[in-house]
């Protein structure tokens, strides 16, 4: 099995480099703050660093957890024609998911190595700037440990594999003549996504309060996990969140479609994006995610900003906060690019058969164009509105006002660079999508 696993992989790096990608960021991530708590228990740098360690952990935990399972489960699903054909030649739904927990085994074995380098030369790094700011004490070093990149990679390990454990019972469902037909549109389970996402939201708005009645730097730390927790709301709720952002955003689309006797690819766009709310919602959700984190941190750095504009202590607080936004934006990011990737290539017939019909390559990509545009619009608004709740109630900690102060220079960029990344990885994966001939794509999928 181990060894028909690694055959699946050579046959197919391009289709597992994301999820190399996320498994690499996360055994690195864990090992170094683990690197950093394992320096503070041998008692070289002093308490802080144990609680800012900690901290850190827990969001890398967070981060790793849902970057992990949303990119893993598109890795399986693209897999699910050659699932299907193995259990055609006998193989048992048991053996298709130790097949898969084989591949998460290769996987994160091999990206381990490199990624025990990377941990170790940031948590030295880290450490180094927190000496600078005068965090911990200046002579502090990184004590050494095997603990760190065992645990890294064990935890690492065990969420590839609970998420490759999710990801294929819906590969081994059915039959595997339906599996061979079936688009890789995913449905069903609605309306418990639904009620779960309503229950997340139900138990978040304690911790706005509770937030609101904090010290300003307690307050900032529970702004950022409170934001993560509307997120996964967001995710949770994502098709029907989707749908009603896509008709709102959509309009001005559809009267440019309307202006132009139809032949603007708006209206098409729109309805078609409209028409298939769960893959938008999977490309939506990480793009919010990445304003959503942008929005907290812009409203906490500004504020914080305002309250103590000399303060050391808030200088250093911001820069752990932009510290910590860097780590998510990279771990967003990597599952933005996987994702809106795969669900572009995955529509390749989809492109074939309109090119079929006598759509031009240029009214494809126009076509793409706006998807991306809208995709991108509906991701910003969603990731704000995530991130008001925890923003105002840090605001009003922090200042006993609602509106948070955002410095809106430095805030633009973190909000235009999501909606750049969206746009442009849908038109290059889209240019590659279609640059084969219409009758050859049809054919192979």
């Amino acid at each position: 099995m181990l060894r028909l696993a690694l055959g699946l992989l050579r046959a197919k790096p391009s289709l597992l480099a994301g999820p190399a990608a996320v498994l690499l960021m996360a055994v690195s991530v864990i090992t170094m703050f683990g690197s950093l708590i394992a320096t503070a228990i041998d008692g070289h740098a002093g308490s802080r660093l144990g609680v800012i360690g900690g901290a850190f952990g827990e969001i890398a935990m967070l981060m790793t957890l849902f970057t992990v399972t949303n990119t893993l489960s598109f890795a399986v699903r693209g897999q699910a024609r050659d699932m299907a054909l193995l259990r055609t030649s006998g193989a048992t739904p048991a053996q298709i998911k130790r097949l898969i927990r084989c591949q998460i085994l290769w996987l994160t074995l091999f990206v381990s190595p490199p990624a025990w380098l990377l941990g170790a030369w940031g948590a030295g790094r880290f450490l180094e700037e927190l000496a600078a700011r005068d965090i911990v004490p200046a002579d502090a070093t990184v004590v050494w440990s095997p603990w760190p990149l065992l645990i890294g990679t064990a935890v690492t390990l065990l969420v590839g594999v609970g998420a490759a454990k999710i990801a294929a019972r819906r590969v081994v469902r059915g039959r595997p003549s339906t599996v061979l037909v079936q688009t890789a549109e995913q449905t069903g389970a609605g309306w418990l996504r639904g009620i779960a996402g309503l229950l997340v939201i139900a138990g978040s708005v304690p911790l706005v309060v509770f937030t609101s009645r904090q010290p300003a730097e307690k307050s900032a730390q529970l702004a950022l996990l409170g934001s993560l927790l509307f997120l996964v709301a967001v995710g949770l709720l994502g098709p029907l969140l989707a749908r009603v952002s896509i008709v709102l955003l959509g309009v001005p689309f559809r009267l440019v479609g309307r202006r132009h006797g139809g032949d603007a690819g708006g209206a098409l766009a729109a309805d078609n994006l409209r028409g298939h709310a769960h893959r938008l919602s999977s490309a939506v959700v990480p793009i919010a995610l990445l304003v959503g984190l942008s929005s907290t941190f812009a409203s906490v750095s500004g504020t914080l900003q305002e309250v103590a504009p000399s303060s050391a202590s808030a200088e250093s607080d911001i820069w752990l906060r932009g510290v910590e936004l860097a780590m998510l934006a990279g771990f967003g990011a990597v599952a933005t690019v996987n994702t809106l990737a795969s669900l572009t290539t995955a529509r390749r017939r989809e492109y074939a058969l309109l090119a079929l019909t006598g759509a031009t390559r240029r009214q494809l990509m126009r076509m793409l164009g706006t998807e991306a545009t809208l995709t991108a619009l509906a991701g910003v608004v969603l990731g704000i509105l995530a991130a008001a709740p925890m923003s105002m109630a840090f605001a009003w900690a922090a200042t006993g006002e609602l509106l948070p102060t955002i410095a809106f220079d430095t805030y633009a960029p973190l909000v235009l660079g999501p909606v750049a990344l969206t746009v442009l990885t849908i038109l290059s994966t889209g240019m590659r999508a279609t640059s084969e001939p219409a009758v050859t794509a049809v054919a192979v999928q």
